[in-house]
């Protein structure tokens, strides 16, 4: 599956929390608030937060989002 580009923090947060993809790209300038406040709601549940190109990408496994549902 393609990696989901997500232009704000709204849209991030609403394609990660859908379930519907396991890849989001942060195609935006993240702030260090936004940073550490993304890390702590989806860190602690298994997702990896990885440098891809010049953005963040949030990577949730993809048995977690299944089960989420």
């Amino acid at each position: 599956m393609a990696i989901a580009k997500a232009y704000n923090l709204k849209q991030a947060y609403q394609m990660i929390t859908s379930g519907k993809q396991t890849e989001v790209e942060l195609a935006f300038d993240v702030d260090a608030d936004a940073f550490f406040m993304l890390s702590a709601n989806y860190g602690d549940s298994g997702a990896k937060i990885t440098r891809h190109n010049n953005h963040f990408v949030l990577r949730r496994d993809q048995e977690e989002t299944s089960t989420s549902d």
